[in-house]
């Protein structure tokens, strides 16, 4: 079983590309600043994308911390989802509006319960590894992808948002 030090490249690539995609949700979100703004529910779908986008290069730093053993890389990584999954649970409560989202990809990867789940897979992963079993860091990939799909989404609806948000 492969053990932290053999994920190196995975977490460069992961933070790299969750750095890249955290700076295009800036620039999606400044070329639409003053109607998300206006519209409580656009907001927090920002900050659920900041924290969907944040929670993989957060998960690549602390897999590129040199030297570190299995059992601090899986609190870390315990820490990480739950504070990223508390993140999410407060956002949550300012989302006072449905999903208006389309029903399909869209409306499942645009949903709160979605987006716990990615920080639940960080908890477990870290459980799993903090246990002895390096096998915990197989669950980070659905993670980050899940993770990445749903922002990617997300950041898609500040470009075009559903017509009753305009």
């Amino acid at each position: 079983m492969a053990g932290p030090v053999d994920w190196e490249s995975f977490a460069v690539m992961t933070g790299g590309a969750s750095g890249a995609l955290t700076g295009l949700l800036f620039v999606a979100v400044s070329l639409n600043a003053n109607r998300i703004a206006r519209h409580p529910v656009l907001r927090a779908i920002a900050a659920q994308t900041l924290v969907l986008f944040l929670a993989p290069l957060v998960m690549a730093t602390i897999l590129l911390v040199p030297r570190q053993a299995d059992w601090a890389l899986g609190a870390e990584l315990m820490t990480a989802g739950l504070a990223g999954g508390l993140s999410l649970l407060a956002i949550g409560r300012r989302r006072r509006a449905p999903v208006t989202a389309d029903k399909r990809l869209t409306g499942l990867f645009d949903r709160r319960d979605t987006s716990i789940v990615v920080m639940l897979l960080f908890v477990a992963g870290g459980t799993v590894l903090e246990s002895g079993r390096s096998a915990g860091l197989y669950l980070l990939l659905p993670a980050l992808l899940v993770a990445f799909v749903s922002g990617v989404l997300s950041a898609w609806n500040f470009l075009l948002p559903p017509p009753d948000l305009l």
